[in-house]
């Protein structure tokens, strides 16, 4: 017996709006909550304020300085590191933003013949930027 060839029901979804359309209701989009973007920090001149610090370590500075550059106890501490000595920067400052008004900042530098790091903190507080905590590691 030869094959039967029949023919097969449709099955593509109607097009058009021809006879059997029925429009299906879309869904309404959702709203999406989009968080409003801090702005960015203060500008921070890290090379500058890093070689002020080491000026006045160095005896390159008045220590006074430190007042203005660090909080009271941290300028209390790093007035009593201060002897003359030779230190420049090897590179520029590597800065982070943790958030937004703090900095954490870190530089090699060259001291004595030997190279050094320096880690620091610094906080944006009434209009300027201050250490929090500036370490030499020897």
């Amino acid at each position: 017996m030869p094959p039967v060839v029949r023919r097969l029901p449709a099955y593509e979804p109607p097009t058009g709006l021809g006879a059997g359309f029925i429009p299906r209701p879309r869904p309404r989009p959702r709203p999406v909550w989009v968080p409003v973007p801090e702005p960015p920090s203060p500008a921070l001149d890290a090379a500058r304020l890093v070689g002020m610090v080491l000026e006045v370590l160095d005896g390159r500075r008045p220590g006074r300085v430190l007042r203005e550059l660090a909080v009271p106890g941290l300028a209390a501490r790093l007035g009593a590191l201060v002897r003359v000595r030779t230190t420049r920067m090897v590179r520029a400052p590597r800065v982070c933003h943790p958030a937004r008004l703090v900095a954490e900042i870190s530089v090699t530098v060259r001291r004595d013949e030997r190279v050094v790091a320096v880690a620091a903190r610094a906080e944006h507080h009434s209009g300027r930027w201050r250490f929090t905590t500036f370490a030499i590691l020897e």
